[in-house]
C-alpha cells in the first residue's frame, strides 16, 4: 500500500491511483518541448513529475526503498515527509490560532544577528536539510516537524553524556516506573500523579540518592500511550553511579526502590501500582571494560541502546513504524499483523494522530486530549548538577534547540515570497527539503512550474448573513 498523498512521491515503476475528490495531475508536458527538458548541468527530477520514468533522487539506483533485514527504512525520505503530512493534520486538529498553525508555514519578521530576512534552506552534515526564516510552534509534543529537530539534538546530547560518564568508570541502569490506570482516568490526573510520585521518591530520608550506592544523578524522560486500558503515562529513568554495581548489590537496589516506589504512589493514589510494570536494570550491554573501551572508539550507538530510546519522544521509531504499516500488501497484513500496535502499550500519539489521518474521528480527539494534558510538560528532565559534573553546556530549551543552526550548516538555497507561497498552497514543504537533498535548486524550480499553473483548493469565507437560518 503506497501513501495517498500528494506530498510523497512513488518509487519507479509504481501506480498511483486517484481517489474520489483529488485534484487531477498537472498536465505533462509533450517530449522536447522547454518544459521537458532540464536545464544544463541539472539532476534528474522527480520521476512523478516527468513522462517517462526515471530514476528518482529520493530513492535508491534501482527505483526502490533501502531497507536492512527487518525492514527499516534506511533512505528514511517517507518518514521525513509523513511529519509534515501529520503536521498538517495537528494543524487541522488544533486550529489556525494555535502556534503550530503558523509552524514553518508564515516567514518570522524577527531574524538572528547577520542573519538577512526571508526563508532559507540549510543543510547540516548528516546531509539532513530544513527551513530558516520561518515561525516555528517549538512544540515537541505537538508537532513531528519540531519534534524531530528537538529529539535529535537532545539524544546527541545525552550519549555525549553517557560517553563521558562510562569512560569515567561509571555505571548507568535503566529505571521504568509507571502508575495504575483505568479506562475511564484522563490522562491530566494520570502525569500529575506520576510526576508527584517521582518527585517524592527523589526526597525525604531514604530518597532515591541514598537507595542506589554511588548515586550521581539521573535523566528522566516522559513518556505516553493508549491502549485498551486507557492512556498509559510512564518515566524513562536513566540513574547515573560512581561506578557499576554487582549483579547482588542491584538485586537489593532494585527490590528497595520498588518498596519505596509502591508506597509512594499507593500514599497519592490510594492504589497499587504493578510490579511487572516496574524496572531497575543495567542500561548498557556487557561488562564495564567492554563498555568502557567501546565508548572510547566511539561506538556509542552499540554501548548504549537504550539512549535512543530514551530521548525518542515517540517520534522517529514511530513514524517509521506508521510508514511501514501504509506500505503493507495483503500478504503483509497476514503475517505482520502483530506490528501494527505500539505494543502492549497501545498506541502512540503519532499513531493517534495518523490514525485520525487515515479517517479514525476517535483517535483525533484523543490526540487533542493528550496534546492539552502534556502541553508545558517537560520531556526530558536532568537531575540537579548532573550536568556540571559530565562537563555539558546550559541545558536549552526546546524553542532555542528548535530555531538553532549549527556553525558547520551550509546554506543551500534561499525562496523568494512568491516561491514560498506556491510551496505552502501545494504542500510541498517536505519535498522540496527532500529535492534539495538529493538534488539542485533547478530540480526545485521544475517542481513548482508545474503546480503555478494548478489552482489551488479555496472556500468563499461565509459571512453571517450568508449562513442560511431555519424557518
Amino acid at each position: 500500500m503506497t501513501i495517498a498523498s500528494r506530498d510523497v512521491p512513488l518509487p519507479v515503476g509504481a501506480r498511483r491511483t486517484r481517489s474520489a475528490g483529488q485534484d487531477a495531475p498537472p498536465a505533462r508536458p509533450r517530449r522536447g518541448s522547454a518544459a521537458h527538458v532540464p536545464a544544463a548541468g541539472a539532476s534528474a527530477p522527480l520521476a512523478r513529475y516527468t513522462e517517462s520514468p526515471s530514476p528518482s533522487p529520493l530513492s535508491g539506483s534501482a527505483g526502490t526503498l533501502k531497507t536492512d533485514s527487518d525492514g527499516v527504512i534506511q533512505d528514511g525520505y517517507e518518514k521525513r515527509l509523513l511529519r509534515w503530512e501529520l503536521q498538517h493534520s495537528a494543524r487541522e486538529l488544533l486550529g489556525t490560532k494555535h502556534r503550530i498553525g503558523v509552524c514553518h508555514r508564515v516567514p518570522s519578521r524577527f531574524v538572528g544577528e547577520g542573519e538577512t530576512p526571508g526563508v532559507k534552506v540549510y543543510q547540516r552534515a548528516d546531509s539532513a536539510t530544513y527551513y530558516r526564516g520561518l515561525m516555528i510552534c517549538a512544540n515537541s509534543w505537538a508537532c513531528p516537524v519540531c519534534a524531530a529537530k528537538i529529539a535529535e539534538r537532545r539524544r546527541a546530547e545525552l550519549e555525549e553524556a553517557i560517553a563521558t560518564h562510562l569512560g569515567n568508570g561509571g555505571g548507568i541502569y535503566h529505571m521504568l516506573l509507571t502508575v495504575p490506570h483505568r479506562w475511564k482516568d484522563k490522562p491530566l490526573g494520570l502525569v500529575a500523579d506520576l510526576l508527584g510520585a517521582f518527585e517524592r521518591l527523589c526526597s525525604g530520608k531514604y530518597r532515591l540518592s541514598v537507595l542506589v550506592p554511588g548515586y550521581v544523578g539521573f535523566v528522566r524522560a516522559l513518556e505516553v500511550t493508549h491502549g485498551e486500558n486507557g492512556w498509559h503515562p510512564h518515566l524513562h529513568v536513566l540513574v547515573f553511579t560512581a561506578a557499576p554495581l554487582d549483579d547482588q548489590v542491584l538485586d537489593v537496589v532494585q527490590h528497595k526502590v520498588w518498596t519505596k516506589w509502591e508506597a509512594r504512589v499507593f500514599k497519592r493514589m490510594e492504589k497499587m501500582p504493578s510490579r511487572k510494570a516496574f524496572s531497575f536494570a543495567g542500561a548498557v550491554r556487557g561488562n564495564f571494560e567492554e563498555k568502557q573501551l567501546r565508548t572510547v572508539e566511539g561506538e556509542i550507538e552499540h554501548v548504549c541502546p537504550v539512549t535512543g530510546y530514551v530521548t525518542k519522544f515517540g517520534a522517529d521509531r514511530e513514524i517509521e513504524e506508521i510508514v511501514k504499516r501504509r506500505r503493507w500488501g495483503a500478504s503483509d497484513e497476514l503475517t505482520k499483523g502483530h506490528l501494527k500496535t505500539a505494543g502492549r502499550g497501545g498506541r502512540s500519539p503519532w499513531q493517534l494522530l495518523a490514525d485520525y489521518q487515515g479517517g479514525d474521528i476517535h483517535a483525533g480527539m484523543l490526540w487533542k486530549e493528550f496534546v492539552a494534558a502534556f502541553k508545558g510538560r517537560a520531556q526530558l528532565n536532568w537531575s540537579r548538577g548532573l550536568r556540571d559534573r559530565l562537563g555539558l553546556d546550559d541545558e536549552r530549551d526546546d524553542e532555542q534547540i528548535a530555531a538553532s543552526v549549527d556553525a558547520q550548516d551550509v546554506l543551500l538555497a534561499r525562496i523568494p515570497v512568491e516561491d514560498w507561497s506556491v510551496i505552502v498552497r501545494h504542500k510541498l514543504r517536505g519535498l522540496v527539503l527532500e529535492v534539495l537533498r538529493a538534488g539542485t535548486w533547478t530540480d526545485v524550480q521544475l517542481l513548482l512550474d508545474r503546480h503555478r499553473e494548478i489552482p489551488s483548493r479555496t472556500f468563499p469565507r461565509l459571512n453571517s448573513r450568508d449562513v442560511p437560518t431555519s424557518g
